[in-house]
């Protein structure tokens, strides 16, 4: 029994003598790697906040409050109008001649007709900006201030986004701390979501947006998020108040067309189908007891109103509630292939061909497609 602890005895110490070598004598890798990693990643990060820095931007929006007082003698009224801040928000500069990309609701704060719109660079250097358009389609709007060789981004490609991909939101945080920077991973993609306004007046339809857990704040909204090379891969939009750093991003790739469209013919011009629709999904279809599980079902939403609009391309070409459009021009309707990012690579007056399913039978359907007014 004597020499049976001692053999132990001997093995556990050399166990220890062998720990106690490789610790003082061997190299640490683990630990050079793990700092490496970690200074890399930091370089990374900063590189990519000072290459978009410059060209983000701080809006801010100025309209007209009518107050009225009375003369307690005369009874008579006066009318005063007064210049106050309406709202603010975050836009960033897409080209050297000052085209800005930012939210519609953030511009939509004021009134189109009186509204102006102050935009303030990281420079400090402030202008007044001139509304473009707003997206009829999407929580997208263009402005443009006057002045060459602007700083300016450049854009990334949100189709070639994963999930666990590192993602930087900068903006104009509580309209007080300009062009604050938060990083986050991209946590999910694809999302369909219902976002409002504060005041719960303007409700938005977001489809296939970006999740991040990069913090997006009140007056983030129309801000970059932002890869490590510096490109951008989405705008900022919204946030889920329910939860914790769940906040949502239009894909830059979606907002492409508009940007070419300002380009190329001076406002936003969008393709019409005329439907109100949800991209399903296999909970979706599983919950509404659907024979489809991918695909664009015509339905309404949240908001109401009818899922087909009358005199639109749409009930021109026979579409109806409750029909499945699995594919448009061949192209299959599933996952980040949405009906809105097909429909916008047509112009309005093009012809597409439509394969839906109706009542267990698949129907061919052809629509011309016209322009959002």
């Amino acid at each position: 029994m004597i020499k049976k602890y001692f053999i132990i005895s001997v093995m556990l110490l050399v166990g220890l003598i062998g720990g106690l070598f490789i610790n003082f004598y061997l190299p640490k890798t683990t630990s050079v790697i793990a700092d490496n990693l970690r200074l890399d990643d930091q370089e990374a990060t900063i590189r990519a906040i000072n290459k978009v820095m410059p060209a983000v931007v701080s809006i801010i929006i100025i309209d007209q409050q009518i107050s009225v007082s009375v003369d307690l003698n005369t009874g008579q009224q006066t009318e005063k109008k007064d210049k106050v801040q309406k709202g603010s928000g975050t836009g960033f500069i897409i080209s050297p001649d000052g085209l800005i990309l930012t939210n519609k609701h953030v511009v939509s704060a004021g009134n189109e007709k009186t509204a102006e719109y102050r935009v303030i660079l990281n420079s400090g250097k402030q202008y007044y900006a001139q509304l473009i358009g707003k997206d009829p389609i999407n929580d997208l709007a263009v402005l443009k201030i006057f002045d060459k060789n602007l700083p300016f981004v450049q854009l990334g490609d949100s189709d070639k986004l994963q999930i666990g991909t590192t993602a930087i939101a900068i903006g104009n945080t509580l309209g007080r701390y300009q062009n604050s920077a938060a990083k986050g991973i991209i946590s999910g993609l694809g999302r369909n979501i219902e976002a409002s306004d504060q005041s719960g007046s303007l409700t938005e339809t977001l489809d296939n947006v970006i999740q991040t857990d990069a913090d997006i704040n009140l007056g983030n909204s129309g801000g970059p998020l932002v890869d490590l090379e510096g490109n951008i891969i989405g705008i900022n939009v919204a946030i889920d108040q329910s939860g914790s750093s769940v906040g949502f991003a239009i894909p830059i790739n979606d907002a492409k067309p508009v940007i070419k469209s300002v380009r190329e013919l001076g406002r936003i011009i969008r393709s019409r189908l005329g439907i109100r629709y949800q991209m399903l999904t296999p909970e979706i279809a599983a919950e509404y007891k659907l024979a489809k599980d991918s695909g664009a079902w015509i339905s309404t939403n949240e908001i109401g109103g009818p899922a087909v609009l009358s005199d639109s391309p749409a009930n021109k070409a026979g579409l109806i509630p409750n029909d499945i459009i699995m594919e448009i021009n061949g192209i299959k309707l599933q996952g980040k292939t949405t009906l809105m990012s097909v429909v916008q690579k047509y112009k309005p007056g093009d012809k597409i061909g439509l394969r839906v399913f109706r009542d267990g039978k698949i129907i061919i359907l052809t629509a011309i497609l016209d322009e959002f007014r």
